[in-house]
């Protein structure tokens, strides 16, 4: 089974990665980039994506409208520069998964051996 990617990231360099981390990974699909929240709620909305790459510092976007974002029903990888105890106190569900900048791919696949249970449950 394959599960469907969306990344949200602004930095083009992040998005290149993480799209060649998904791309290297069998189980994964990548099915949308794009450098703003809004390109990728209607796909949530709709559930067509199953797993979202996102940066937690994007522009002009404040901490509050990144938390009510993940309040959607699907599963969230955050990335970010950010610790991951800032942001475990900020924004963790525990249907969300972190990779920090800059990630290894061995990283990014230890993460989503993690959370695909996550995945797989929000599916149903």
């Amino acid at each position: 089974m394959q599960y469907r990617c969306a990344i949200v990231d602004d930095e083009p360099l992040a998005l290149d990665i993480l799209e060649n981390y998904i791309q290297r990974t069998s189980y994964l699909k990548l099915v949308k980039k794009a450098s703003e929240l809004a390109t990728v709620e209607n796909l949530i909305a709709e559930r067509k994506v199953d797993l979202v790459f996102l940066d937690v510092n994007l522009r002009g976007n404040t901490r509050d409208i990144i938390a009510q974002f993940l309040r959607q029903d699907c599963v969230f990888i955050l990335v970010t520069a950010y610790s991951s105890r800032e942001i475990q106190n900020l924004y963790w569900k525990e249907k969300q998964g972190y990779l920090g900048k800059p990630a290894s791919y061995k990283k990014f696949v230890n993460e989503m051996e993690r959370v695909i249970p996550a995945v797989k449950l929000a599916m149903t």
